[in-house]
């Protein structure tokens, strides 16, 4: 029974607590003496909505799927009264900054390695609704560790929408990655350039990284302004410019195209990194390359990946 009621613990619930309502729940209602703790946990239990107080001072446990329930309302409850209370708490911050950052309050400078990971993985608990992001290297998280803070986030039903940077679809092992990832849930689309990394959490926040050569010691925190509503129409803009990457998907129209072949094309990669990637010889990529721009009647080989999205290939 003990692994049945473990969701209490999940819910703040102390285990002195869980252990008295696994024995009403198990033996039956009791008195307060053959319970054989204090009153006050008996009381507290009962203001949780997990007991209730019958005549004869004897307690009962109240149903697990409506003790669960109440103790769900109640974190809700005091969740909503803690979004309510940071204001003031998030003003006593500001206050207390350097005058450099009082200025521009609405703009935080993040130092340092861990740091930076510390604050990402932050972002990425508190994240509610959707998550935006520019992705090119280098990486605040390992790519082996990156997929499953992605799930933990999914598991929320956040949302995931990525536009791929040629230059991250090029790194030997990426194009797995980023079909687990779409093959989840993710959203993704390619795009042979862009400006700058971004990670846009919901609507509160946004993470401009400062790059220093090969690793990211240094972002930006952007919070409610101004530059937060650009850089989300910065993203939308190139989330509208970009290339769908979803291999596995449907391809009747063009049941013999290789769907990987198409992501990477489309992501601008050359010859050589798509056999690198697929495991070909150049010259089989290169055949197949100028196959498909013939079939699509495309000049360009990025005018072939266009073509083989309005086809519906991709």
């Amino acid at each position: 029974m003990a692994h049945n009621v473990a969701v209490f613990g999940h819910l703040g619930v102390a285990p002195e607590l869980t252990a008295v309502y696994e024995l009403l729940v198990t033996g039956g209602s009791r008195t307060t003496d053959e319970i054989g703790v204090a009153a006050e946990v008996l009381e507290e239990m009962r203001e949780l909505g997990l007991v209730r107080h019958l005549p004869g001072d004897v307690w009962q446990a109240v149903a697990p799927d409506l003790a669960v329930e109440a103790l769900i309302a109640a974190r809700e409850e005091a969740n909503r009264r803690a979004r309510a209370d940071i204001g003031p708490l998030m003003e006593l911050y500001l206050r207390n900054r350097d005058e450099e950052l009082a200025d521009n309050a609405f703009v935080e400078v993040v130092s340092g390695v861990d740091a930076v990971r510390e604050l990402w993985h932050a972002l990425l608990r508190g994240a509610r609704g959707e998550v935006c992001v520019l992705d090119q290297p280098p990486y605040v998280t390992p790519l082996g560790q990156h997929v499953a803070l992605e799930d933990e986030t999914r598991e929320r039903d956040v949302q995931w929408r990525v536009v791929y940077d040629r230059s991250a679809v090029d790194i030997p092992g990426r194009v797995t990655e980023i079909i687990d990832l779409v093959a989840a849930g993710e959203r993704a689309r390619v795009t042979p350039t862009l400006p700058f990394k971004l990670a846009v959490i919901d609507t509160h926040a946004a993470v401009l990284p400062v790059v220093n050569g090969d690793i990211v010691d240094k972002v930006l925190l952007i919070r409610p302004s101004a530059l937060l509503d650009v850089l989300r129409s910065t993203f939308e803009l190139y989330w509208d410019k970009g290339i769908p990457f979803s291999p596995g998907g449907i391809y009747a129209a063009a049941a013999d195209v290789d769907p990987n072949l198409l992501g990477l094309l489309a992501a601008g990669l050359t010859d050589e990194s798509i056999a690198r990637q697929l495991g070909l010889a150049p010259r089989t990529v290169q055949r197949r390359v100028r196959q498909l721009m013939d079939r699509c009647g495309a000049q360009t080989r990025f005018q072939a990946g266009v073509q083989a999205m309005r086809r519906g290939w991709l």
